[in-house]
């Protein structure tokens, strides 16, 4: 039952007349209605409060504009003092924006440990209440500050959620940008998990590199707190491990990776890591497996970080490498501390390497120095001994070829490096020495060549060389074919903004002197790009000739093909005041003159591994004359498939009309091969003597020379020259070989048809022979009276030795003098030299 109303009921409102007044805002608002009918569910006075809110949203408003302005400075120092208190006596806060319940700031924990960017929500609506949330950006991680007490103090803060995201991991100079991106959970409760993180984290190293995944559990032991990893679920690769925070702050750290691939190493790749410390003293045992290397961390002995100065002995590292797979061989690495301190010893060895890549069929490397560390990322490596590399060449016969430094007594190999390894690598090498190469066994290579008095300077950056110069007082290569360059002098000079050009190497000032060269100037620019085509061009001149050699070749970085080039232009050999100096290999002595043309080429390339090489020359109605030499119509094209040595293919052919040395022949004809720098001959003919022969190929590289109808007087124009009358026909057997270019007789003989005879007319007004050979004992006096008038039965004449420019003959006599001794039976055996055999032998006797 309603209760009765007893108010007194409201007397109306008379209204007072008045003219000209302004109606009240009550009467302005009657009639208004509110399009809804708050009353209906209001109480009686709500209707008054709804005209507060205008004054309480302003107050509200200027409370958080003020809130704003005076939070960050408030929250800064509340912030830090909640560090301190939490372990952290030397961190420091930047607080950028705060505002009810959050911040945002920067922060550094302590030296080695900082963040960009620390974004904190708080349980309550104040900035210095209890924090809830972390996410953390642009951490800075330094290996060589943080210790297991860091750690330990990072998981007593008072967070029950951490998101991490970009993080970089420093070590001294040296830094690695890390993608990481990670979520932690405190687990809450009165269990004895209570306390510990637990959460998920992807790991992205570097480009290249696979993203690892991995659960994350952080919990405090007894010795210190535990960081255990292990890989997420379907992960690949598998990464697991742990890092114990031990006391006085030592660290135990165990980490097992499997299934790794990484762009351009042969994978998966396996690896397993120990190591243990205090500080900056570490023992560190690793190993690593791939399809195709195993690799070795060893050592027990401390390990020092390399903050500054490196400290004295003993201390070191050795890594260890073999080879497996289509990779073979071994390698070891050794880095210790010197006596005196301040520099590393850094040893390195390898023998037996072999590899797809690799141009050699079994590699080798020995090299020492030392390493030390110069302030503002700078290391210097100094190579204070001599170093070697080398190995086998892939040409089916195992040949072998080295590469050697020798600093001598005062040079030095200096490399400094400075930065890291991107953008901001930089670095200078500076050499003073010596390099030795060959080809072949070392007590008698095929080829040899080096360098003395050289000098290199170098920089480079991420682009590349920037700067080149060096210098040499003398260079002997292959390519220089047994001559030496002298004072050359190579510059570089590198234009980035020109793509397709952006490198220019010339070589000046260089002079070319040898045995098989005559001397040369050169002139040679190395132009292009050496990651995609390099050319080569330039010019050779002689040096008092008119000799002149066009050069030219390219290089193609992606198919690792390049060839190289000389054309010896044609030369009229007329206009050579000398020619003995465009022939120094040939022991010619000057002057020798010449009429006709000599042309060549010669063609180097690298293929598949393989240095090959081809030419020819070529030589057109070739006239020589000199005291020592003579050539008539010499023509003929040799073609060259092989220069180191020299090789050619079956079937050479030369002829000329004559050759005259030591022996003269005529009506030459020569079919030949060159092979391993000898000349195999396979066939030909000659005249000599008035005689014919017939020349054939034996086995082992030799030839047979058949000889018919030769003239006995012919055959010693000494003799003759002296006064004797020599009569026989000869013919025979010879065998022979070439040793190198000059032919060399090494057995047989020639016999004479039949019975002659020898005699001997004055031609000095002596009334005596001529003394041949005297020996100054009389024996050869007495020679010389039994040949006076000599009937032979029998007569031998056995040549051998270097029969073109120093034959040696023995002369065997059977036969009777009927003045001699009442004519008894005179047997004689003589030895002849180049002056019994050349015609020119006679004038001087």
């Amino acid at each position: 039952m309603r209760p009765p109303d007893l108010r007194a009921p409201k007397a109306k409102r008379r209204t007072t007349p008045g003219a000209g007044r302004l109606p009240s805002w009550r009467a302005a608002l009657k009639g208004w209605r509110w399009p809804v009918p708050f009353k209906a569910g209001l109480p009686p006075w709500g209707a008054r409060w709804l005209w507060g809110l205008v004054p309480l949203t302003l107050a509200i408003a200027g409370g958080i504009l003020a809130g704003r302005l005076i939070l960050p400075a408030t929250a800064e120092q509340r912030l830090k003092a909640a560090l301190v208190e939490a372990g952290f006596p030397d961190a420091q806060v930047t607080v950028r924006h705060a505002g009810w319940g959050w911040l945002e700031a920067g922060v550094r924990l302590q030296a080695g440990l900082e963040a960009d960017t620390a974004l904190v929500t708080f349980a309550g609506l104040v900035p210095w209440g209890r924090p809830a949330r972390l996410a953390l950006t642009g951490i800075s991680l330094d290996a060589g500050h943080l210790d297991g007490q860091a750690l330990a103090r990072l998981t007593d803060l008072p967070i029950d959620h951490v998101d991490i995201g970009s993080a970089q991991l420093i070590h001294g100079d040296w830094s690695m940008p890390l993608a990481l991106h990670a979520a932690l959970d405190r687990t809450a409760g009165d269990a004895p998990a209570a306390g510990a993180w637990q959460g998920q984290a992807v790991m992205e190293p570097a480009a290249g590199w696979p993203a690892l995944a991995v659960t994350v559990s952080l919990t405090q032991t007894a010795d210190g707190p535990a960081l255990r990893l292990a890989a997420a679920p379907g992960a690949t690769p598998m990464v697991s491990g742990t890092l114990v925070a031990g006391p006085k702050g030592t660290v135990k750290a165990e980490l097992t990776v499997t299934d790794l691939r990484v762009r351009d190493w042969g994978g998966p790749m396996s690896a397993h890591l120990a190591a243990q410390g205090d500080g900056d003293r570490w023992t560190v045992s690793a190993t690593a497996e791939t399809p195709d290397a195993h690799l070795a961390l060893e050592g027990a002995r401390p390990w020092i970080g390399m903050q500054g100065a490196m400290p004295a002995a003993p201390w070191g590292l050795t890594l260890r490498a073999r080879g497996a797979g289509t990779w073979s061989g071994e390698g070891l690495l050794t880095v210790a501390g010197t006596a005196e301190g301040g520099t590393l010893a850094v040893t390195v060895a390898a023998d037996g390497m072999t590899a797809p890549e690799l141009p050699l069929m079994a590699a080798f490397l020995n090299a020492g120095g030392n390493l030390k560390p110069e302030g503002d990322g700078a290391w210097r490596l100094d190579l204070t001994r001599p170093a070697q590399v080398g190995g086998r060449l892939r040409d089916g016969q195992g040949t072998p070829v080295s590469l050697g430094w020798d600093p001598g007594a005062d040079g030095h190999f200096a490399v400094t490096w400075r930065g890291g390894w991107g953008k901001e690598r930089r670095g200078h090498a500076e050499a003073r020495g010596a390099l030795v190469g060959r080809l072949g066994p070392a007590a008698t290579p095929l080829i040899a060549g080096g360098t003395t008095g050289l000098r290199v300077t170098a920089d480079w950056d991420a682009g590349g060389l920037s700067a080149l110069e060096a210098s040499a007082e003398a260079v002997q290569a292959p390519a220089l074919l047994g001559g030496t360059l002298e004072g050359a002098h190579l510059s570089g000079g590198f234009d980035r903004a020109n793509r397709a050009n952006p490198w220019q190497l010339t070589l000046d000032g260089g002079r070319v002197q040898g045995t098989m060269l005559p001397p040369l100037a050169l002139a040679v620019t190395l132009s292009g790009d050496p990651a995609a085509t390099l050319t080569l061009a330039g010019q050779a001149r002689g040096l008092g000739t008119p000799l002149v050699l066009g050069l030219s070749g390219h290089w193609t970085a992606s198919e690792r093909r390049g060839e190289a080039a000389a054309v010896l232009e044609p030369l009229t050999l007329s206009t050579v005041p000398d020619l003995a100096r465009l022939l120094p290999g040939t022991g010619l002595t000057g002057p020798v003159q010449g009429l006709g043309t000599v042309a060549g080429r010669a063609r180097l390339s690298w293929e598949q591994g393989r240095l090959t090489g081809s030419g020819e020359v070529r030589a057109d109605a070739v006239s020589l004359a000199g005291p020592s030499l003579a050539i008539d119509g010499l023509k003929g094209l040799v073609a060259l498939d092989g220069l180191f040595p020299l090789h050619s293919p079956p079937a050479q052919h030369i002829e000329a009309k004559a050759v005259r040395a030591a022996l003269a022949v005529e009506d030459v004809g020569l079919d030949f091969q060159l092979a391993e720098g000898r000349v195999l001959l396979q066939g030909g003919d000659l005249a000599w003597a008035g005689g014919h022969v017939h020349l054939s190929p034996e086995e082992g590289g030799g030839f047979s020379a058949t000889v018919a109808e030769v003239d006995l007087a012919q055959a010693l124009p000494a003799w003759a020259a002296a006064g004797y009358t020599l009569q026989g026909k000869l013919g025979g057997r010879l065998l022979g070989r070439f040793d190198g270019m000059a032919p060399v007789l090494a057995f047989g003989g020639l016999q004479a048809e039949a019975p002659g005879h020898i005699g001997y007319a004055d031609t000095t007004g002596a009334g005596v022979p001529v003394v041949l050979n005297p020996d100054h004992n009389g024996k050869v006096a007495l020679v010389t009276r039994a040949l006076a008038d000599y009937d032979y039965q029998a007569l031998t004449l056995e040549p051998k030795g270097p029969i073109l420019t120093d034959p040696r003959a023995r002369l065997l006599l059977r036969g009777v003098n009927p003045g001699f001794y009442g004519g008894y039976p005179v047997d004689l055996d003589l030895e002849l030299d180049a002056g019994d055999l050349s015609a020119s032998g006679g004038q001087g006797r």
